[in-house]
């Protein structure tokens, strides 16, 4: 952001909006499981709270001070990648955004975003490096795991759920517009997905550290669980990847073309409540979906 706000071209707004991705992508993965410091630290609520609030992004363009940190009196709703998004895009025209970026405050505004983002991630990476060292005993250790398992199940919930306009509720009261989905405004809604899911995934296949929690439970006499959960991992990843880039406009315009996705999305969010929860002695907490 600096170096666009120092000279303003195609190239510069392309390089802040590349770097906005490429963070936002991490976040999406990471977020996946979202313990330890992620949530000591609160820090979607310092990144991620959406949907944004124009106005309040409006409001606090005009009160930006230079190099001064921002304001609590903003609020959350127009701080962090969402926001950042919106001043990048824009809604409508994303062309334009470099001519409205030639208002020095709302470039000062859009800096001060990513320093705030920038801040939260290198205290993030740090009380990581802490959190991993810290030794735990057995009754400590087995509430992380049945605290990781919940919140896996939580947010395969929200992947059908928030993160795709709701259109996997059955609460929805509203006609679906593209702004109900994330990352509408870059196109980004089908990354953030898919970078998600991958994580997901990860959790249960990787094994860069040892057996993973497919191994672990192939061991446990699970195995045909194991396949089950891989072979709905692919469905969803090829599911996803037949929808367009721009996935919110198409979905808004056609929910039903993301049907399919939502009744895979919700098999594997089934798997992991029922019966990977029963396989490993997990309680599954009582979730806003219950019922749907």
């Amino acid at each position: 952001m600096d170096t666009l706000c120092q000279r303003k071209s195609p190239a510069t707004i392309d390089a802040a909006r590349l770097a906005w991705q490429q963070t936002y992508l991490a976040w999406r993965a990471l977020e996946a499981l979202p313990m330890g410091p992620i949530m000591s630290r609160r820090t979607a609520w310092q990144i991620d709270v959406w949907p944004t609030k124009l106005e309040k992004v409006e409001e606090a363009v005009r009160l930006v001070q230079p190099d001064a940190a921002i304001a609590d009196s903003v609020g959350a709703a127009a701080q962090g990648l969402p926001a950042l998004e919106y001043l990048l895009w824009g809604d409508d025209r994303a062309k334009a955004q470099m001519g409205r970026l030639q208002f020095r405050k709302r470039c000062q505004y859009a800096e001060a975003l990513a320093a705030d983002i920038v801040a939260e991630t290198d205290g993030l990476v740090k009380d990581w490096r802490l959190y991993a060292k810290t030794p735990l005993d057995a009754d400590s250790g087995r509430q992380q795991f049945e605290d990781a398992v919940n919140l896996i199940a939580g947010s395969m919930e929200n992947l059908r759920d928030k993160k795709m306009a709701r259109l996997g509720s059955n609460k929805l009261v509203k006609k679906t517009g593209r702004q109900d989905f994330d990352a509408w405004r870059s196109k980004n809604t089908r990354a953030g997905l898919d970078a998600s899911l991958d994580a997901l995934e990860s959790l249960f296949f990787s094994s860069q550290n040892g057996p993973s929690f497919a191994d672990r439970l192939g061991q446990a006499g699970k195995p045909l669980l194991v396949r089950h959960l891989k072979d709905e991992f692919a469905t969803a990843a090829k599911l996803l990847g037949k929808l367009p880039e721009d996935m919110a406009t198409s979905l808004a315009n056609n929910p039903a073309a993301g049907q399919a996705l939502l009744d895979s999305l919700k098999r594997l969010q089934g798997l992991v409540e029922l019966q990977v929860a029963d396989a490993v002695g997990v309680t599954i907490g009582f979730k806003d979906s219950d019922g749907d």
